[in-house]
């Protein structure tokens, strides 16, 4: 058995709070620094007019294996924390209000599920359904040889134009948050191939019951400091001190402290900072100095009565807005919540303007569309990391050159049966997070 470390986590995001969990389920002594004053990182909880919602609307599915595995660890109630739908992607069209498109995946096993989804969708004819699973079951299984654009992959493959144009391209530039044209094939062929070609629940929407810093970081933290871990807030790692090919010391608020392990969790930009000039690290701060952002943005509309959607979420062809989440199941059913991703002329747009041009694309959509109360527009400029083609040479690893350095976050490249790694994602900073820990576990013995 290797001795109990104590083990430093410089960042209190999803994947930070990940690594933190696995080492104290191994009996480690951990200390997580965090500089904000709460923990969750980009996926956190905001106060909003008396109510807890989201710092930004995240998407969840069955796919995410591990994030259901983290939860379980902290003794989560998983069917407390969400409620289990059968995927539907209702498309609707901004100008018209017309339905462009409406996919219902059934709970079947792949590729069962598939089939009786394309076999009942209304917008396809006999030929255009057969045609769209002969073609896509090529392009879900086709192995990409040289990484391309997902706008020339799409092209390629010969699909439905209009299941392209109304489904597979706003549906690569939420899962990547890189519009289609930019993005990579092999990033997104692997987020649908952990969807479609997976066991029966796998595409099965997640709805969390209640705001997003409850359903990890809150119970995260109690396991954590039950384990006799620490969190300590409102602490900002100031420098990384090193002795030959270690990190002997780390200045914390102008505290020094030294640790036996410890993993950087912050963003990429604070990890560049910590990193630069740290012998062996000169690879490792290249590769993160190549990676490009993108900014999501979301707009909290809140309404006089509630406002029910067909489904709880609905994604917007030909306007401004790109996905609608309602939040009735988190306690606000007179609240929407309007997702725009990368890029785009919303960010040009004055705030009063963009409202004014949602809410009048919504009252094409949702019939009887109550008045506006208020309204609040949050942004992260650096949400994601840009998905582009052979983006993964450009993402680090978990190792760094320093012996008792560990890197983890979503944009660290994660080694999976020789898949291209996941793109910016809840899901993806929990692997990070875990494998991160797991590794040095591993290394301990």
């Amino acid at each position: 058995m290797p001795s109990k470390q104590n083990i430093a986590i410089i960042g209190g995001g999803w994947a930070g709070l990940a690594a933190a969990v696995e080492l104290c389920k191994h009996g480690h002594k951990v200390t997580l620094f965090e500089s904000a004053p709460h923990l969750g990182g980009r996926a956190r909880s905001i106060e909003w007019n008396g109510m807890a919602l989201d710092n930004g609307q995240h998407l969840m599915i069955g796919a995410y294996q591990k994030m259901l595995e983290c939860l379980k660890t902290i003794d989560a109630d998983v069917t407390k924390l969400f409620k289990q739908l059968p995927h539907r992607m209702l498309m609707m069209d901004a100008q018209t209000g017309n339905t462009a498109f409406d996919l219902q995946l059934p709970t079947y096993p792949a590729p069962l599920h598939l089939l009786f989804g394309v076999l009942n969708t209304p917008s396809l004819s006999i030929k255009e359904k057969l045609l769209l699973l002969l073609r896509f079951n090529r392009l879900l299984n086709t192995e990409i040889k040289t990484d391309i654009s997902v706008s020339e992959w799409l092209s390629q493959a010969k699909l439905p134009v209009s299941y392209c144009k109304n489904l597979l391209e706003p549906v690569c530039l939420a899962a990547l948050t890189t519009h289609p044209h930019q993005a990579s094939a092999k990033a997104f062929q692997n987020v649908l191939q952990q969807t479609f070609n997976a066991p029966a629940n796998f595409t099965d929407l997640l709805i969390p019951t209640t705001d997003l810093g409850r359903v990890f970081p809150a119970l995260a933290k109690e396991y954590i400091l039950k384990q006799g871990g620490e969190i300590r807030t409102r602490s900002k790692v100031q420098q990384l001190q090193s002795e030959g090919s270690r990190i002997k010391s780390i200045l914390i608020n102008n505290e020094t402290m030294s640790f036996d392990q410890i993993i950087l969790a912050t963003p990429p930009v604070a990890s560049a900072k910590l990193l630069h000039k740290q012998p062996g690290c000169e690879k490792l701060n290249a590769q993160i100095s190549r990676l490009e952002y993108e900014p999501v943005s979301t707009l909290y509309l809140h309404f006089e009565r509630p406002v029910p959607l067909p489904y709880p979420m609905l994604g917007v062809i030909n306007g401004i807005s790109e996905w609608v989440f309602e939040r009735t199941l988190s306690g606000h059913n007179d609240v929407l919540a309007v997702v725009f991703s990368a890029q785009g002329k919303h960010l040009k747009m004055p705030v009063d303007e963009l409202v004014e041009t949602v809410y009048n694309e919504l009252g094409n959509i949702i019939e009887n569309l109550p008045e506006l109360l208020h309204s609040q527009l949050i942004t992260e400029k650096r949400a994601t990391f840009q998905c582009h083609p052979d983006i993964d040479k450009d993402r680090p690893n978990i190792n760094t050159g320093l012996n008792n350095l560990k890197l983890c976050g979503d944009y660290v490249y994660i080694e999976e049966n020789n898949q291209p790694g996941l793109p910016s994602t809840l899901e993806g900073a929990l692997r990070s997070g875990v494998k991160c820990a797991q590794l040095l576990l591993s290394n301990l013995n």
